[in-house]
């Protein structure tokens, strides 16, 4: 399988796992031009801005450095784009999120990680 591929797969499942939780999908890979949230849920008055890495382990793997300083600002920055588009989630706790899923398929989720 190819990356994009494997990616494609691992939202699938970041998607499904968000469900299960309570969350309610709103965006999936919500696109702006100075960057990109993978998946924008809502669950009990938070908005969940949420990274996904599918990941092989056995490489390590360290989830604050998925998230680097730049990834972090870009996510910032679409979050607040979101908000100017849609000023009604404003009154909205928030939540950013990564989502690990493993070789084994199974989803390891990191709340508030920044």
């Amino acid at each position: 399988m190819n990356k994009t591929t494997i990616g494609k797969l691992g939202e699938r499942f970041a998607c499904e796992f968000l469900e299960s939780q309570g969350h309610t999908i709103l965006f999936q890979n919500y696109r702006k031009r100075i960057g990109e949230i993978d998946i924008i849920s809502l669950q009990n008055e938070t908005l969940h801005c949420s990274e996904v890495k599918t990941w092989n382990e056995k490489n390590g793997f360290f989830p604050k450095e998925c998230l680097h300083v730049t990834k972090r600002d870009r996510m910032r920055k679409v979050y607040f784009s979101l908000l100017q588009e849609i000023p009604a989630l404003y009154h909205l706790t928030t939540s950013f999120n990564l989502l690990h899923i493993t070789e084994k398929k199974e989803v390891r989720f990191y709340s508030s990680i920044f």
